[in-house]
């Protein structure tokens, strides 16, 4: 009796399998902003893992004007090196075609389909999220978080959610975040301007960017 217990419960711990945070961008570079959005889903729903994954071929950006993949994907690899509830992927660099979230979470669920996935993305995003490439397949295959900065209304973002959530059959939840008042374009350009930028991007990153001298001639 016991044993079919014990047996029972690893079977039902196993189906339930494990949730998993998605935080996908350019990561160019990758700031403190980035990992309080992933800390608040790590805690806020209890998230046994948070994955950072580095774009290969972005659909929004232009290529030519990004730091190459393998020092934005090392950046974000000692970004989160020190939390061991998150890791980084290379699943969209190692693809030969767009990094589009709807294929990226299609490889991931069927590489792990007991895995909860909780996609994680800016309340920016939300206002065209319609416009995305097959929301209604990210929708299906992950849950979605909304990061929605303390000056954004919340009302305004919980009626947002509500029209897609019945526009696609989606359970999407808003993520509360501090405000980060940096981007990674104004890094950019600080670091261009040899401004100090200790506050915004972790230091083994900042140190990878003195190092490999990026950004310096920035646009």
């Amino acid at each position: 009796y016991f044993f079919f217990i014990h047996s029972f419960t690893a079977i039902m711990n196993h189906l339930s399998g494990r949730k998993i945070g998605i935080l996908g961008g350019s990561f160019d570079p990758i700031h403190n902003g980035h990992l309080a959005i992933a800390k608040a889903a790590y805690t806020d729903f209890d998230l046994d893992e948070v994955w950072f994954i580095p774009a290969g071929h972005s659909p929004n950006k232009n290529e030519s004007g990004m730091t190459p993949s393998e020092y934005r994907a090392e950046m974000v690899a000692l970004a989160v090196k020190p939390y061991p509830y998150f890791k980084m992927s290379t699943v969209e660099i190692e693809a030969e075609e767009t990094s589009y979230t709807y294929l990226t979470l299609t490889k991931l669920k069927n590489r792990y389909p007991d895995t909860i996935f909780y996609f994680i993305m800016g309340a920016d995003s939300l206002d065209y999220f319609e416009e995305w490439k097959h929301p209604e397949i990210i929708c299906e295959k992950a849950v979605v978080l909304v990061a929605v900065r303390d000056h954004w209304n919340m009302e305004d973002v919980k009626k947002k959610i509500h029209a897609i959530e019945q526009l696609f059959h989606a359970k999407i939840y808003p993520l509360s975040c501090d405000r980060f008042d940096a981007a990674s374009r104004n890094i950019r350009q600080m670091i261009k301007k040899g401004e100090d930028t200790g506050q915004l991007v972790p230091d083994a990153v900042s140190q990878f960017i003195k190092e490999h001298h990026l950004y310096e001639n920035e646009k």
